[in-house]
């Protein structure tokens, strides 16, 4: 109803808050809260536990909202149906679903801006303030590769598309988060050549080369050092 809720749901109670917000399509089990922020902890503390924070925020979102906003039925809790939630992961998901979808029918056009919008939704790892919690884990860094992807199928289609320093800028985008992805600098490095800048190319050889080195020890596959022999000879790479 237009009302931010209260700063001082923090700590256990706003993690809780978040992961009900974050699993809003389906019913939970009190067992499983109690599993997910008191482990260890005897039944009947937690239990209590869970029951003073669900009263906290209980307690703040009346502050906001006149409906019942978490409900209990059957050894579950929920958020009320009424509510009409949106989040950015939900549609972060969707428009990648989107474009997928777009792609397979061949609307090559469509698929672009799906993946830019959700591109510029991704505006940092999935709750970074609450990195310490074990549930946020598996989603951040599902949400995170995911985002990478868009980026890599972004840069694709800019580079088939002679959009060489947008699909530059992505790929640089990628390698700062993630400096392993051989096919993002192999991408790379045929940017500059298409703009160039071979010397930018056989200097992106070596970043590959020694990230490649100091994060897995292993060494560049056969086609990116063929790749380099042809920017070495002056031999651009056409676009594939």
């Amino acid at each position: 109803e237009d009302v931010p809720l209260d700063q001082s749901l923090s700590g256990i109670s706003g993690a809780l808050l978040k992961y009900l917000i974050h699993n809003h399509k389906r019913k939970i089990l009190r067992d499983e809260l109690m599993e997910v922020f008191w482990p260890g902890v005897e039944p009947e503390s937690a239990r209590n536990r869970l029951n003073v924070t669900l009263n906290k925020i209980r307690k703040t979102l009346r502050l906001a909202s006149k409906l019942e906003i978490i409900l209990f039925d059957a050894d579950k809790y929920f958020l009320n149906q009424e509510l009409q939630i949106w989040s950015d992961v939900d549609q972060f998901d969707n428009l990648l679903a989107e474009a997928r979808r777009f792609e397979e029918d061949d609307k090559t056009d469509q698929a672009i801006k799906s993946l830019e919008v959700a591109a510029n939704l991704y505006q940092g790892d999935f709750l970074a303030d609450d990195i310490y919690e074990e549930w946020t884990v598996l989603t951040r860094e599902r949400l995170r590769l995911a985002y990478l992807d868009a980026l890599y199928q972004l840069s694709r289609h800019y580079f088939g598309s002679q959009q060489y320093a947008a699909c530059a800028a992505l790929c640089q985008s990628i390698l700062e988060r993630d400096n392993c992805r051989e096919d993002v600098h192999c991408l790379l490095m045929r940017c500059y050549a298409h703009q160039g800048q071979i010397p930018l190319g056989l200097r992106q050889y070596q970043i590959c080369v020694q990230s490649l080195h100091e994060e897995l020890g292993v060494a560049p596959s056969a086609s990116t050092n063929a790749l380099y022999e042809q920017l070495r000879q002056r031999e651009i790479a056409e676009p594939q």
